[in-house]
């Protein structure tokens, strides 16, 4: 089984793709097989900040005042 890319992975791959769309050189095809994988790394992505943000809220709770 393949290792989870970590966030910094995900953002770089994802900057590559939005590179790509813009270069406007790609057929349609290839322009939606690689749409289709940026928003799969945007959820990614974006589920990982969510759990961040749940962890640190998480521990600030913990905190003794």
């Amino acid at each position: 089984m393949a290792e989870r890319p970590t966030f910094e992975q995900e953002l770089v791959r994802l900057e590559e793709i939005v590179r790509r769309l813009e270069s406007r050189d790609l057929d349609l095809d290839e322009s939606l097989r690689i749409f289709e994988e940026g928003v799969e790394r945007l959820r990614a992505i974006r589920e990982r900040l969510a759990g961040a943000e749940a962890k640190v809220e998480q521990l600030l709770g913990d905190r003794p005042e």
